[in-house]
């Protein structure tokens, strides 16, 4: 394969990439000039603080791509992205990550909260089941 084709089958993975990425990151974006400039990394998805590097490669190399993967990231958390090469083309990848990366990742996971605007009269009725609650507590 000529680097011509690398190049191309590389840039159709990013932009399989890119359109997952934007299901939960609508800010995603390729970095075109990747390799290029400070910004050495594939793919970036700001409102995770994650960099991404994608290998769509039929032999997976991968110590070295995720040697390259910390090198080129930043502050920001760092993901290598591969290709499954004994499936077709976008049927299976894999995402490969800092072990305390991930930990990190699901510790802030636990923590998370969601709040939830409840209908006046709800708030009301719970309310009410408070104080009940507090004056049996105080009768025992």
């Amino acid at each position: 394969m000529n680097n011509k084709a690398k190049k191309q089958k590389g840039n159709r993975f990013e932009n399989y990439l890119i359109t997952r990425f934007r299901e939960i990151d609508t800010d995603s974006k390729r970095n075109y000039a990747s390799g290029a400039g400070l910004d050495k990394n594939d793919i970036r998805l700001p409102q995770f603080d994650i960099e991404v590097e994608a290998k769509n490669a039929m032999k997976i190399n991968l110590c070295k791509d995720f040697e390259q993967l910390e090198n080129q990231t930043t502050s920001n958390t760092g993901i290598l992205v591969l290709r499954n090469p004994k499936k077709a083309e976008f049927q299976q990848s894999f995402v490969v990550m800092d072990l305390e990366d991930w930990l990190a990742l699901m510790k802030e996971k636990t923590n998370f909260e969601v709040e939830v605007e409840l209908p006046k009269d709800l708030k009301w009725k719970m309310k009410r089941l408070k104080d009940y609650a507090h004056e049996v507590f105080k009768e025992l």
